[in-house]
C-alpha cells in the first residue's frame, strides 16, 4: 500500500522509513500538485498531511477535501506543534496527529496497526449490522433503556427534586501532589480550590452542566441526558488536551496543573446540592470508583455505555484502556 506524504520539507519522508521496510511505498508530492494526484487515484492510500506555515483556514479545506478521496486513512503532520486544539482534527475523522517528536522516532507498522483497529466500520458495514440486529430486535415501542424518565427537553428548570432521572456523570479532580499538600499551606491550597472550581464552572455551565458534589480538590457534575452526548465529550476532551495552555493561561500557580475525568452514563433521584447525603445511586457509586480508584492521573476515561453513544469521529479519539468493576473503559489518547 502507499503511503502518500504532502509536504514540501526537505527529508521530512525521513521519518516514515521504517514503514518502507514494511513493505509499503512511499510517495512525496508537494502541496502545488498533490490535488492532481489524490484525483486520479485507482486505489486507496493512507495520506498525511504536512501543515508547516499553513494559515489554518487553508489546512482545514486541505483536510475536508482529502477526506473525500480514496484515503484509508488521514494524518497530519505538525512540527511545529502550531495547532492550539488538535483534537479538533480527530472530531473532523482525521486518524492520526504528528508532532516532531512523533515523527523523528519512526512511524512503524505497529502504529498503523493500531490506527486502523480504532477506525470505525463504513458506512455500508453499519447498515448491513443494523438490518441484521433489526430482525431480531423488539419494536421500539416496547424498548426501553432506562427505568428512570428523561428531563423533560434537558432543562434544569423541569427537575424535580426527589424524582429519579438519567444523566451523564462528570467526575473530576486535581492530581493533587503529596508535596502541594505538605509545602504549599492552608492559603495556597484554598487558592488551588478556588481557582480550579470557577474553572471548571466555566466550561461544564454552557453545555448545560451542573455542578453536584463537591470535596476539596474535585466532585461530580451532571448533564441531563440526551442520545448524543457530543457537548459533553468534546468539552472534557478540551480539558485534558488543553490543560497545558490553561495551565499559563487560566491558572497563576506558575507549574503545570493536572486533573482528571471519568465520565458514566446512570440513573439517580436528584435532590438539591446539600441536601444529596441520603441519595443511594449504583451510578453515583461507580462513577466515583472509577475516578478515584481507577482513572490515572492527568487522563479523560468513559465506560463503554458513554462510548456507544458518541459519534464515529468521536471514538477514533479512544482506546480500550482495560475494565473495571465489570465494565469495559476507554481511554482518551494522548497527543503529546
Amino acid at each position: 500500500m502507499k503511503v502518500l506524504i504532502i509536504s514540501d520539507q526537505k527529508d521530512i519522508e525521513e521519518g516514515f522509513f521504517p514503514l518502507y521496510k514494511s513493505g509499503y511505498e512511499l510517495v512525496k508530492a508537494c502541496n502545488a500538485n498533490y490535488k492532481k494526484y489524490v484525483k486520479s487515484l485507482k486505489e486507496p492510500v493512507i495520506a498525511y498531511l504536512d501543515i508547516y506555515q499553513k494559515r489554518e483556514k487553508d489546512y482545514w479545506e486541505e483536510i475536508k477535501l482529502l477526506l473525500k478521496q480514496k484515503i484509508v486513512f488521514l494524518g497530519i503532520i505538525d512540527l511545529q506543534s502550531a495547532a492550539l486544539d488538535p483534537a479538533a482534527f480527530f472530531h473532523a475523522g482525521v486518524s492520526d496527529y504528528l508532532r516532531k517528536n512523533q515523527l523523528w522516532e519512526g512511524i512503524d507498522n505497529k502504529r498503523f496497526k493500531t490506527i486502523l483497529s480504532a477506525k470505525p466500520k463504513s458506512p455500508v458495514a453499519i447498515t448491513k449490522e443494523k438490518d441484521e440486529e433489526s430482525q431480531n430486535e423488539l419494536p421500539a415501542k416496547n424498548k426501553k433503556e432506562f427505568s428512570a424518565k428523561l428531563v423533560p427537553d434537558g432543562e434544569w428548570k423541569k427537575v424535580k427534586s426527589g424524582e429519579e432521572y438519567v444523566f451523564y456523570f462528570l467526575y473530576v479532580e486535581i492530581d493533587l501532589t503529596a508535596d502541594w499538600k505538605r509545602k504549599g499551606g492552608q492559603a495556597f491550597l484554598k487558592q488551588i480550590k478556588e481557582v480550579f472550581y470557577n474553572y471548571i464552572k466555566h466550561h461544564i455551565e454552557p453545555i448545560n452542566g451542573k455542578i453536584w458534589m463537591w470535596n476539596e480538590f474535585g466532585g461530580l457534575i451532571l448533564f441531563p441526558y440526551t442520545k448524543k452526548c457530543h457537548d459533553v465529550t468534546v468539552t472534557a476532551a478540551k480539558l485534558i488536551t488543553n490543560a497545558p495552555i490553561a495551565s499559563c493561561e487560566d491558572f497563576p500557580f506558575k507549574t503545570e496543573m493536572s486533573y482528571k475525568l471519568a465520565l458514566h452514563i446512570g440513573e439517580t433521584v436528584y435532590k438539591d446540592r446539600g441536601n444529596t447525603g441520603t441519595i443511594v445511586s449504583d451510578a453515583i457509586n461507580y462513577t466515583f470508583h472509577l475516578g478515584q480508584k481507577y482513572t490515572k492521573p492527568g487522563n479523560f476515561y468513559m465506560t463503554e455505555e458513554v462510548y456507544n453513544k458518541i459519534q464515529p469521529g468521536l471514538k477514533e479519539l479512544f482506546f480500550p484502556e482495560g475494565v473495571f468493576e465489570n465494565k469495559n473503559i476507554l481511554r482518551l489518547r494522548k497527543f503529546v
